[in-house]
């Protein structure tokens, strides 16, 4: 696994909004290594370490290059498919409707991009 979540702890004034229908959680992803394996088509993003308090999978990921002033972002665009558990999903990464090279290494620019993600999970009844 080359892409690692965590909780956005600059959230404020918590990085877990809890709403009558499901919890929204604010994270943040680091990209090392290379892109997946062969035919994986993307990394699998393990989303355990957000310590959401459901099963549930998410309804919704949406993952944002988020730059600091004066850094130009990489222009790639990253999507989520869900797995069978939280623990499963894949990142994927495109770029002009291609999808990065599989078991290929992280260009430099994507090692150092600043990803957010942010997930919306059903509550657990």
């Amino acid at each position: 696994m080359a892409a690692t979540v965590s909780i956005y702890a600059a959230a404020l004034p918590d990085p877990v909004d809890v709403t009558d229908n499901e919890f929204i959680v604010d994270g943040t992803i680091v990209l090392t290594g290379n892109y997946g394996g062969g035919a994986t088509h993307g990394d699998t993003l393990n989303l355990s370490p957000l310590d959401i308090k459901s099963n549930a999978l998410p309804t919704k990921v949406e993952i944002w290059e988020n730059p600091p002033a004066g850094t130009a972002p990489t222009g790639y665009v990253f999507g989520y498919a869900p797995g069978t558990t939280q623990s499963t999903g894949v990142l994927t990464i495109m770029n002009n409707l291609t999808e990065y090279t599989q078991a290929s290494a992280y260009s430099a620019g994507l090692l150092a991009a600043v990803l957010r993600v942010r997930v919306w999970v059903p509550k657990f009844l």
